[in-house]
């Protein structure tokens, strides 16, 4: 059966946004706890489309990124993926590590474990509010990090996790620090 957000009563489509704004809040709070740094983050954009529009609509084609792949199961089952461009995922892990409090215990700097633990942190805030709000049981996986093309990892993601040829996918943009020193992924 086929969906889109047009066939959802404006009234479904703002339940649906509010839930996911609420889990992305609460993973910028968590993070901003985690670090000490200012975490802002957008409106979720939501969207049921075949692969390739999806594809189309998040991914830009050509740019390097750094990405994180946890994938969850239970009550309901998908994936969220980290995106952050491959020129600032070191300056963000560097400047993650001087916040983070275990940095002060290992002198030496572990860039993939850095964001392993900012996807950790922030995909598990993420669907411990949504499964608070609607009542759901997910076990999310280890974080798999890849590093590639934007289109190429989005791409390859995609069409493993998809089995109807729709995909149904949420899309937040995460900002951290001061806007003269920040990141956002």
């Amino acid at each position: 059966m086929c969906f889109s957000l047009q066939q959802l009563t404006p009234v479904q489509q703002d339940a649906l946004k509010e839930v996911f704004n609420i889990g992305s809040g609460q993973a910028a709070t968590t993070l901003a706890e985690v670090l000490g740094l200012k975490v802002m983050v957008s409106v979720p954009l939501i969207g049921i489309k075949p692969v390739d529009e999806a594809l189309g609509a998040l991914a830009k084609p050509g740019i390097p990124v750094l990405s994180l792949v946890n994938i969850f199961a239970g009550d309901v089952s998908g994936a969220t993926v980290w995106l952050m461009p491959g020129d600032k995922a070191k300056d963000f892990a560097q400047q993650c590590w001087q916040h983070m409090p275990q940095a002060r215990k290992s002198p030496e700097f572990n860039f993939g474990q850095i964001h392993r633990e900012i996807s950790e942190i922030m995909n598990s805030a993420y669907l411990n509010a949504m499964e608070d709000m609607l009542n759901l049981m997910t076990v999310p996986s280890t974080p798999l990090m890849l590093s590639g093309v934007m289109k190429n990892i989005l791409g390859k993601i995609l069409a493993e996790r998809t089995e109807s040829g729709l995909v149904a996918y949420v899309q937040n943009k995460f900002s951290f620090g001061e806007k003269e020193h920040g990141f956002s992924g």
